[in-house]
C-alpha cells in the first residue's frame, strides 16, 4: 500500500488560534525584510545644537527678571559665552573640516553594467571620513540609490600594521568589511584613498595625525572656557587672560590641522568631474571663534587697566569687596632725617652711656628736636589698591608706629617744673610729671638734655 499525501495542512493540537491570528496559518509572527535607509543627519551634532538651544532659551526666559541696563549686559555675557562653548564642542565633533562634492555619471556595482547619475559628497572630520552617494533621481535600475557610510580612524589613534588584517588600522578593517558588504563602487573608491600608506600616498595617516592634535587643542580650549566663566565673577583681568588662552588654543588647532593634514592635495577623479577638497564650516567657525575670543580677551584686559569701573559694572562686580586699605608710616611716604643723634656726632643713632657704667647703653629720644604728634600719625595711602593688583610692597609697611616713650619717673611725685610743663603742653610726650627739679636742673627750655661729668666717679650723669 502506498502512502497517501494529504493536501490539508496539519495543525498541532498545542497551537490555539488567537485574536491576532486571523487568516494566518503560520505559527510565528510575520517577518518583514530589512528597510535600509541612509543616515540623514549627524545625531551627535544635532544633540549639541539642541542642548545649546535649550541652554540659551533657559537664560532668555530669566532675562526679564533683571532690571535696568544690567539686563543687556547679562544678555551679552551669556550669549557670547554660550556661543564660544557651543562652537568648541560642535567643531570638535563636527564632520565638516574638509568637504568636497560633485555630480557625475559613474558605475554602480559589480555585475551591473549600467551607469547611474549620482551626487557624491565627502566630509572629513577630526575622527572619520563620511561618504555620501545619492542617485539623481534616487530610483534607478530598479534600486534606491541612497548611501551614507562613515569610516573612522580614532579607535585607537594609531596607524598600526600595514594591510587589512585584524592587527591593521581601524579604517583598513572597515574598508575590508565594506567590500564584503558589497557597497557601491564610488564609496569604495573614495575610502580606498585613505587606506594607502606608502611613498607620498599617505592621506589616511596625515588626516589621522591632524585630527589627533587638533582635537587635543579643542579639548584644551573647553576647560579654559569653563575657567573663563568662573574667573569673570572673581577677577576680571584673569578672566580676560583665560579667554585669550581659549581663543589661542582654537587658532592653534586650525594651524596644526592645516599644516599636518597632508603634503599632497587629495584629488579623486571621476568620469565627469574631480573631487577637490576645501575647508568646511567647522574649520572656519573654529578660526572665527578663536580670533573673536582673543580680541574680546584683549579688550577686557585693557579696560581693566584703563576703565576698571566700567568693566566692573559690565560684569556686575562689587568693587568694594575686592579692595583693602593700606596704611604707611610718615617716613615711608615722605622720608625724613634721623631723629636720634649722639652729642657731637652726626650718626643716625644715639648711644649714650647710662649712670653706672660705660657698658650700659640705651637709645634715647632727641628732645632737642621735638617730634610733633602729627609726624608719627599713621598716613593712609592716597588710593585703594585691589587685592588682585598688589603692586610692590616696598614703602607700604603694614605696621604701626608709636609716639616716643616719655621720660621715666625719677622719684616721689613733685610739682612739675616749667620745663616739664612746656614739654607736656607743646609736645605731649608724656602724661607724667618730672620729679626732683634739683636733679633735672639741666633740662633746657626746649625739652632737651644737657650732659656733664660727675666729679666723683667720672661717670656721665644724664637727665631723662
Amino acid at each position: 500500500m502506498g502512502l497517501i499525501e494529504s493536501k490539508v495542512p496539519v495543525v498541532s493540537r498545542s497551537w490555539v488560534p488567537g485574536f491576532f491570528t486571523s487568516f494566518r496559518m503560520e505559527r510565528f509572527p510575520t517577518l518583514y525584510g530589512s528597510l535600509k535607509t541612509a543616515v540623514t543627519a549627524d545625531v551627535l551634532e544635532a544633540g549639541f545644537v539642541y542642548a545649546t538651544a535649550i541652554l540659551a532659551f533657559s537664560f532668555l526666559i530669566i532675562l526679564p527678571g533683571i532690571r535696568g541696563r544690567e539686563r543687556w549686559f547679562c544678555a551679552v555675557r551669556i550669549f557670547l559665552s554660550i556661543f564660544i562653548g557651543a562652537s568648541i564642542m560642535i567643531c570638535n565633533f563636527g564632520q565638516e573640516w574638509e568637504v568636497a562634492d560633485i555630480h557625475t555619471k559613474t558605475q554602480y556595482k559589480s555585475g551591473i553594467a549600467a551607469e547611474v547619475e549620482a551626487a557624491i559628497g565627502v566630509k572629513i572630520g577630526l575622527r572619520s571620513v563620511n561618504i555620501t552617494l545619492k542617485g539623481l533621481p534616487e530610483n534607478q535600475i530598479n534600486e534606491t540609490i541612497d548611501y551614507n557610510e562613515r569610516f573612522s580612524w580614532n579607535d585607537p589613534w594609531q596607524q598600526r600594521r600595514f594591510g587589512f588584517g585584524p592587527f591593521s588600522g581601524e579604517i583598513q578593517q572597515e574598508f575590508r568589511a565594506a567590500q564584503y558588504k558589497g557597497l557601491p563602487y564610488p564609496i569604495l573608491w573614495i575610502a580606498e584613498y585613505f587606506t594607502f600608506d606608502g611613498e607620498g600616498i599617505r592621506w589616511g595617516r596625515h588626516y589621522r595625525q591632524a585630527g589627533f592634535y587638533t582635537h587635543i587643542m579643542m579639548w584644551t580650549a573647553f576647560p579654559l572656557w569653563l575657567l573663563t566663566n568662573i574667573l569673570f565673577f572673581m577677577v576680571v583681568r584673569y578672566g580676560g587672560y583665560f579667554l585669550c588662552m581659549t581663543g589661542g588654543c582654537m587658532v592653534l588647532g586650525n594651524i596644526l590641522y592645516s599644516t599636518i593634514r597632508n603634503a599632497n592635495e587629495l584629488i579623486i577623479p571621476f568620469e565627469d568631474a574631480n573631487l577637490v577638497f576645501h575647508y568646511g564650516w567647522s574649520f572656519w567657525l573654529t578660526l572665527f571663534t578663536g580670533i573673536i575670543s582673543i580680541l574680546l580677551g584683549v579688550i577686557v584686559i585693557l579696560m581693566d587697566w584703563l576703565y576698571d569701573s566700567a568693566i566692573y559694572s559690565f560684569f556686575g562686580i562689587d568693587v568694594l569687596k575686592d579692595y583693602e586699605e593700606y596704611y604707611a608710616e610718615q617716613e615711608e611716604v615722605k622720608p625724613k632725617s634721623p631723629r636720634y643723634t649722639q652729642p657731637g656726632d652726626s650718626s643716625p643713632k644715639t648711644k649714650t652711656p647710662l649712670v653706672g657704667g660705660e657698658n650700659d647703653m640705651e637709645e634715647l629720644p632727641d628732645y632737642e628736636n621735638p617730634v610733633r604728634p602729627s609726624d608719627v600719625t599713621m598716613y593712609r595711602v592716597a588710593t585703594l589698591i585691589p587685592k588682585f593688583r598688589k603692586k610692590s610692597t616696598v614703602g607700604f609697611a603694614q605696621k604701626s608706629r608709636r609716639i616716643p616713650r616719655p621720660a621715666p619717673r625719677g622719684g616721689p611725685s613733685r610739682p612739675a617744673t616749667a620745663a616739664s610743663a612746656n614739654l607736656q603742653g607743646e609736645n605731649n610726650y608724656a602724661d607724667n610729671e618730672i620729679d626732683d627739679p634739683e636733679l633735672y636742673e639741666n633740662v633746657d627750655k626746649h625739652g632737651g638734655v644737657k650732659f656733664d661729668s660727675g666729679p666723683d666717679d667720672g661717670n656721665v650723669k644724664i637727665a631723662v
